[in-house]
């Protein structure tokens, strides 16, 4: 066998395992896409939120349940269909209420009454923001101390992350009841800023 025709059986064989590695990497793309359901999207337009933990999990979140200065509330978005949308973490919810003037300007029309909406993932490692202070108006994330204010639109106070926490748009449903009126303005979790 002479030096061309060694070459000629490499590119075949490079070609074929080519050809088998794409399609493997297809087929893992398309099998996960398929096992993908509601459960699993980021909260939509016409979702109404409900209590995401604690003794009242699964009712409705209330503009009565959501005293101005008061805890830190995580939420869950159900769809129409009363699908819950917590199959992905990067669809976790968290309220804070603030008096409605203290939230930016630019803010405004994405809040209810002082009630702001962002994604629960940290921007900087993507563990969970579980912190709030009332003093300060700051959400906090335990795991590298970065903290946001979420009356400026989830914007970084203090590092290390450096994008913004993003926001969910809110509604007023029937009965001061909350709903989700668009998507995060940004794609949750950590990234570039």
């Amino acid at each position: 066998m002479d030096r061309g025709e060694r070459r000629a059986q490499s590119v075949e064989h490079a070609l074929d395992r080519r050809s088998v590695v794409l399609g493997a990497v297809a087929c893992c793309a398309a099998g996960g896409a398929a096992w993908a359901g509601p459960e699993d999207a980021l909260p939509q337009k016409g979702d109404r939120l409900v209590l995401g933990d604690g003794a009242k999990a699964g009712e409705p979140v209330t503009l009565d349940g959501l005293p101005v200065g008061g805890a830190l509330v995580e939420a869950v978005a159900v769809d129409p269909q009363g699908v819950k949308r917590e199959g992905s973490r990067f669809a976790k919810i968290i309220l804070v209420r603030v008096a409605p003037d203290q939230v930016a300007e630019d803010q405004r029309a994405h809040a209810v009454d002082g009630v702001v909406a962002l994604s629960a993932i940290c921007t900087h490692q993507g563990c969970t923001i579980s912190g709030w202070s009332h003093e300060t108006k700051r959400l906090s994330c335990f795991c590298h101390h970065s903290e946001f204010l979420p009356a400026e639109g989830g914007r970084v106070a203090k590092g290390p992350a450096r994008k913004r926490l993003p926001v969910l748009p809110l509604a007023r449903g029937e009965g001061g009841t909350l709903m989700v009126a668009g998507s995060f303005t940004a794609k949750p979790g950590p990234g570039p800023a």
